[in-house]
């Protein structure tokens, strides 16, 4: 009768729809698990991808930023801040009654400073050096010192400057910071304040970017040690690795680049000129001037007045390769599953990116000469 009676339930269509159901139960629970335990997969995955581009891009930022700064500081700043002596009231200087040529018409403290090696000028008009800030989207700047007839004949020349390794003048040697032909054919005596205000805003200018070229290269260095924005940032991304022990594969590669350097270029002696006049320009003004020599490290608590920085040769070889990207992998754990399978022994998971630091010059030098602070970065798959 039990029999009959099993018989007949089977035969019913609704036991033929249950059977199937019950049969397939245990391949939906399964199905369940796997979805599960590959999204957790993704998951750690896409973590750690993010994690490493964050980490790439903020540590090699420090690097753009540094060398940036660096391009910003090497003229282009000093230039920004002497041009208040080419526009302002009172910076016009006139010239004697006996000067010739354009020193004959009216001038500026600018071009006293300019003319004489003092300060550089961004392009692209050369003979004043007064032009206005360059297009957003040059890519050339050209910032230059003066090379014309007014430069003194001994120091004077900036053309051993102008170059990736510059060669720097002896301690002992003087060097002019203001043109001596255009202080003789123009009033620019001692007598007037404006001419002290003058020379005191020179130095002041660039003992300032002397202090500022110092604290960039200090944090730079502190940021860049052991890779250590990388490393951090790794690990505030992740939840699965020790503070210490965070992404040390990809640091490694990355940190061999970080060692940059810059080395600056310092004057111990220059000197300034003015002329041999009252302050009254309707005065006899002779053409001849005065030297007033300045000892940097007598007054600078022992420090040299700071002119620019350059990269050292190892650094420009360093910031070339990153131009053409480091590429980045790191490997990474998967969290246990419940099919107690080792994925990491047979896939050996990990991430990867490649990440690029450029400027739009050839060779990837854009710090001196030339400055320009267009380095920018690049994450690439």
């Amino acid at each position: 009768m039990k029999i009959r009676r099993i018989v007949s339930c089977l035969q019913n269509s609704r036991a033929q729809i249950l059977m199937p159901a019950v049969l397939l139960a245990p391949i939906f629970v399964l199905v369940i698990y796997l979805l599960f335990e590959t999204a957790k997969v993704s998951m750690t995955k896409v973590r750690q991808q993010f994690a490493l581009d964050n980490a790439a891009y903020s540590q090699v930022s420090a690097t753009s930023t540094y060398l940036n700064a660096m391009a910003m500081v090497n003229g282009p700043l000093a230039y920004r801040v002497m041009q208040i002596y080419a526009t302002e009231e009172g910076s016009i200087i006139k010239p004697r009654t006996s000067a010739t040529g354009d020193h004959a018409q009216n001038s500026t403290v600018f071009e006293l400073f300019y003319r004489g090696g003092g300060v550089p000028s961004i392009g692209p008009e050369y003979e004043h050096g007064i032009n206005p800030p360059p297009k957003p989207e040059s890519n050339d700047w050209g910032l230059k010192y003066y090379s014309g007839p007014d430069l003194d004949e001994e120091g004077g020349s900036r053309a051993d400057w102008e170059k990736e390794t510059p060669k720097p003048p002896a301690d002992d040697e003087e060097i002019p910071v203001m043109s001596k032909s255009m202080v003789s054919d123009y009033y620019f005596s001692s007598k007037d304040e404006r001419t002290l205000a003058a020379i005191v805003q020179y130095l002041e200018t660039y003992a300032r970017i002397g202090s500022i070229y110092k604290s960039q290269d200090y944090v730079y260095k502190e940021v860049s040690k052991n890779a250590y924005m990388f490393r951090e940032a790794y690990y505030l991304n992740v939840n699965d690795c020790k503070r210490s022990e965070c992404a040390r594969e990809s640091a490694s590669k990355l940190r061999q680049f970080l060692d940059v350097k810059t080395k600056p270029f310092e004057l111990e002696k220059i000197k300034f000129y003015v002329s041999e006049s009252d302050v009254d320009p309707s005065g006899f003004h002779s053409g001849g001037t005065m030297k007033l020599p300045f000892v940097s490290s007598q007054l600078l608590n022992g420090e040299k007045l700071f002119q620019f920085a350059y990269l050292d040769p190892s650094s420009r070889g360093r910031i070339k390769n990153l131009s053409r990207g480091v590429l980045l992998k790191q490997p990474f754990k998967l969290p246990r599953n419940h099919f107690n399978i080792n994925l990491e022994q047979k896939y050996k998971p990990y991430v990867r990116n490649r990440v690029v630091l450029s400027c739009p010059r050839s060779g990837n030098n854009c710090v001196w000469p030339n400055p320009l602070p267009k380095y920018a970065i690049t994450l690439e798959p």
